[in-house]
């Protein structure tokens, strides 16, 4: 008796931001580093900390890219939250500057990852924003290449499992 091959789920994904152009760059962003890993992802959008709570709450996206300011709920708040109720993925970078990241253990296949991707871009706000556990932090204006190879990680450790 063979067990049957249950196609992988797609990944959920969560963007938010108050700029639609910048939320349509990390969006594309992350189905074409998806596409070339052949890993499906549902992206989720949200102009507010209030919607992307909400959504988060619903539908518990294993990735979410967040600018910390935000109307409503603050970036750092939906992360806190996120934290409250899920653990933070192993690891972790902050860009070019600053590393909180350790690698003790795989990364939990149902651990939500959040990239912050803001203004706010001192040293001591990458800093704080890691202590609170997000997987990275890079401020704005970004690369694409370095957040390109964060959600590459991100995606890539995901696991076959975790669809």
């Amino acid at each position: 008796m063979s067990a049957e091959v249950q196609p992988l789920s797609p990944w959920r994904v969560l963007v938010v931001d108050p700029d639609v152009a910048i939320r349509a760059r990390v969006g594309a962003l992350i189905q074409a580093h998806a596409a070339l890993l052949e890993r499906k992802v549902a992206i989720d959008e949200a102009s507010d900390g209030t919607t992307a709570l909400a959504l988060w709450s619903e539908r518990r996206h294993r990735l979410v890219v967040a600018e910390i300011v935000l109307e409503g709920t603050s970036g750092l708040a939906l992360l806190r939250r996120i934290r409250a109720e899920m653990p933070p993925v192993a690891g972790g970078i902050a860009g070019p500057t600053v590393s909180l990241g350790r690698r003790a253990a795989p990364p939990d296949p149902d651990a939500t990852s959040v990239v912050l991707v803001s203004h706010m871009a001192r040293d001591a706000d990458r800093y704080w924003g890691l202590r609170q556990g997000a997987t990275a932090y890079f401020g704005k204006p970004f690369a694409d290449d370095a957040l390109a190879s964060t959600l590459r990680r991100v995606l890539a450790e995901g696991g076959a499992a975790a669809g």
